[in-house]
């Protein structure tokens, strides 16, 4: 009687560990659906490889593309910590600073020609095909960026 209940003490504590784990939130975005709103231009999100989010104070804002997410005011050239962006390949969200980021000749939903990459070699690839660069977020958030919605 006395092991069985010196099993119960020593496994109850594990048990209530691995299942309050599995209750834990998440802490990346929530998945973006096609036709939300941009929180910056107010166009619906079509095309999710342009997609993308940042945490806000009271929660997430979408953005139909990485332009709005550059023009909102809540970021800046040092803030990209909280944004994340599709990976253009496999339509993912990812941080913002892990991904690589095209800017080339090519439609993007507001016109400047940017997109997110996970591997660096299919960014060099598409920027070859695009006459763009290559860098992270942050080298991109001081330039102007395509046109005004």
């Amino acid at each position: 009687m006395r092991r069985c209940e010196s099993r119960r003490r020593t496994w109850l504590p594990i048990a209530a560990l691995v299942l309050g784990a599995g209750c834990a939130g998440s802490s990346g975005p929530p998945p973006i659906a096609t036709g939300t709103p941009c929180a910056a231009c107010g166009m619906g999100v079509r095309d999710l490889r342009f997609a993308c989010e940042r945490k806000a104070d009271h929660g997430w804002r979408v953005y139909d593309a990485i332009e709005c997410l550059t023009r909102d005011a809540g970021i800046t050239a040092g803030g990209t910590g909280n944004a994340w962006l599709a990976d253009y390949d496999s339509r993912t969200l990812h941080a913002a600073d892990s991904l690589w980021v095209v800017r080339g000749a090519f439609a993007s939903p507001m016109g400047g020609g940017l997109a997110a990459f996970r591997d660096r070699a299919a960014a060099d690839s598409v920027a070859v095909m695009t006459s763009g660069r290559v860098d992270r977020l942050a080298a991109f958030m001081a330039e102007p960026i395509g046109p005004t919605p």
